[in-house]
């Protein structure tokens, strides 16, 4: 078997990979993309199946893309089953398990009421979540515990 590592350096290159699944890269694409190259590198995993998430947020579109981002990242799927949605529409966040490490990620609620799309492109504004520092667009801390 060949064993994959998640190439946590070229974030451009994953953001094409996240077009060529979701079909365009919005806001909440590029942020579940960026909220999973970040637990990669917390957690120092590789990917695929060292990894477990679990993701809350609102189950409709367009927050749900950012399951799509976190699955391109991390290579965690629904099909494989180490990646769950809970239906929560107060919060966005996502936890991951690597080891006996566990990491919150939580997206902050200031983005949320920025990502306007009455105001901008959908794809304008995948551009400036991109162009954004981790610290601005998340709070994060590691818990202990089962996640």
């Amino acid at each position: 078997m060949i064993k994959l590592t998640i190439d946590r350096h070229n974030i451009d290159r994953m953001v094409n990979y996240g077009i060529l699944l979701h079909g365009h890269a919005g806001p909440y694409l590029n942020l579940g993309i960026k909220m999973g190259l970040m637990a990669l590198e917390i957690l120092d995993a590789k990917g695929y199946f060292d990894l477990v998430t679990k993701v809350e947020l609102k189950y409709h579109t367009p927050f749900s893309c950012l399951i799509d981002g976190l699955q391109i990242s991390t290579g965690c799927t629904l099909g494989k089953g180490n990646i769950q949605v809970k239906d929560n529409p107060d919060i966005m966040r996502a936890s991951f398990r690597s080891g006996n490490r566990n990491l919150l990620i939580t997206l902050k609620p200031e983005i949320i009421k920025l990502l306007d799309f009455q105001k901008t492109s959908c794809e304008e504004l995948g551009e400036q979540i991109m162009s954004m520092k981790n610290e601005t667009l998340f709070d994060y801390e590691e818990i202990n515990g089962a996640i």
